[in-house]
């Protein structure tokens, strides 16, 4: 079958022939229809050999994507609650299911699995569904019945790590309070959704581009705030719409040293802060340069109970799910919009 596998680091990605697996008795064999693509991946095929935090974790040699939908091709013989043919996603993240994070219901953060700031995922350390056919172990799989993969397929990652990241802070956004997201991007768009659907808070939407804050808007956020420098104007104009109060969570899907620094500058004493974005910023914390009681966490990935729960809100209609379409001859035409910045929606490569 073909693929497309990242051979070596800093070199782009190359179309490959390997052999179809053959699913043990608990695994499925998904026919892939649907790849979703994300900037992550740009991170590992720019990554130089060595560098943090892939190419100094994981070796190369492995099929990249990791938001990943598709169709039962295969069932390994203890596996009997699924049937050939039927529409199914699959969770990216990898875990043992017997560490006490397994065990624990924080799969994410499985120790079999972690490698230094990183963990192995899908398309990250291991084969991912950039290719006909990926074999995927069945506690891995969740079932979306009749359901499209193509719109499916950036839930699996995109989806449910904003899910996942709001959630964390949720109990926290009461009637009155405000939450901002920091880029609303692939992201953020489904950030903005979840708080919106989770909680009766007020949404402050912050990017450096209009029309990503044009479609924060469309999908419910109150407030536009456009960021520009460092982000002090930024700052200043969130702590005058809220007269001062600031806000009580923020979600930072970039992680710059400037969106981290305005997400300081605008919370609330007890507020929580959630790093999700992985551009390598860094926050001086301390008396006088944090608000008291400030909570800072950083978000790692989702568990597959949060991607039922996304796969579920889909079902009923309550997200709305931009996607490009492009051929799985295209992968590295869809790599470059992304790179260029030029997607509408979030780029899904699709199968025959």
């Amino acid at each position: 079958m073909r693929a497309f596998k990242l051979v070596e680091w800093g070199q782009p990605g190359q179309y490959v022939d390997v052999p179809v697996p053959e699913p043990g008795p608990g695994d499925v064999l998904i026919r892939m229809k649907a790849a979703g693509l994300c900037r992550s991946d740009l991170d590992m095929v720019d990554s130089k050999p060595g560098s943090a935090p892939y190419a100094n974790s994981i070796d190369a040699g492995y099929v990249l994507g990791h938001e990943n939908a598709g169709f039962v091709e295969r069932l390994g013989r203890a596996v009997a609650d699924l049937r050939v043919g039927e529409a199914v996603v699959v969770h990216h993240m990898r875990h043992c299911g017997n560490c006490d994070y397994c065990t624990d219901g924080a799969e994410q953060h499985c120790e079999a699995y972690k490698r230094n700031a990183i963990a192995m995922t899908r398309g990250c350390g291991f084969d991912g569904g950039l290719a006909e056919f990926l074999l995927v172990p069945r506690a891995e799989v969740v079932s979306i019945g009749a359901e499209d993969p193509v719109l499916y397929a950036p839930l699996t990652d995109a989806g449910v790590t904003a899910y996942h990241a709001v959630r964390t802070a949720v109990a926290r956004l009461k009637p009155g309070t405000s939450a901002a997201l920091v880029g609303v991007g692939g992201l953020g768009t489904y950030g903005v959704q979840f708080v919106k659907l989770l909680s009766p808070a007020r949404v402050f939407a912050v990017d450096s581009a209009a029309a990503r804050l044009r479609a924060a808007r469309e999908v419910g956020a109150d407030e536009a705030v456009l960021f520009a420098g460092d982000g002090a104007a930024a700052a200043e104009e969130i702590l005058s719409l809220t007269r001062g109060r600031g806000v009580d969570v923020t979600v930072d899907f970039v992680g710059s040293a400037d969106t981290l620094r305005l997400a300081a500058a605008v919370s609330r004493p007890r507020g929580r802060i959630v790093l999700v974005g992985m551009q390598g910023g860094t926050l001086e914390v301390g008396w006088g340069l944090l608000a008291t009681s400030c909570e800072f966490a950083i978000s790692l990935g989702s568990t597959r109970q949060d991607l039922r729960e996304v796969c579920e809100l889909a079902r009923a209609g309550k997200l709305r799910i931009d996607v490009q379409q492009f051929a799985f001859s295209e992968v590295q035409k869809a790599y470059d919009a992304l790179r260029a910045g030029t997607l509408v929606g979030r780029a899904v490569v699709v199968f025959p």
